[in-house]
């Protein structure tokens, strides 16, 4: 089963949008606890990325069965998705925690 690296992203894209108009009060905390969040579901998509590289090979080693044709182009259109959908989660995150930092060094204490 395929992780839900989409709804991640779009909370860390909604963050930002929030941060950027300043409409929400957001605190520190809550933006490392968002990072938290979307650095385990990009780990998670990692970790099923490993999982269908592997079974990819599998199915390449053994094109004996016709269904194994069909299961090696769904698995690769999957995997290739869900690569993107990690990239850009790992994209966001970058951005929020470049957001994160900027916010801790103006709370800091002159």
């Amino acid at each position: 089963m395929c992780p839900d690296v989409e709804a991640a992203t779009q909370r860390v894209v909604a963050m930002r949008a929030s941060l950027a108009d300043g409409a929400g009060d957001i605190g520190v905390g809550e933006i490392e606890d968002e990072l938290c969040a979307g650095y385990a579901h990009a780990l998670e998509g990692d970790a099923w990325l490993t999982q269908a590289e592997a079974r990819l090979h599998d199915l390449i080693d053994d094109t004996s069965s016709p269904a194994h044709g069909h299961e090696l182009r769904a698995l690769a259109a999957t995997r290739s998705a869900m690569r993107g959908e990690v990239d850009a989660l790992r994209r966001e995150l970058a951005l929020l925690h470049c957001e994160h930092d900027r916010l801790r060094a103006g709370a800091r204490p002159a």
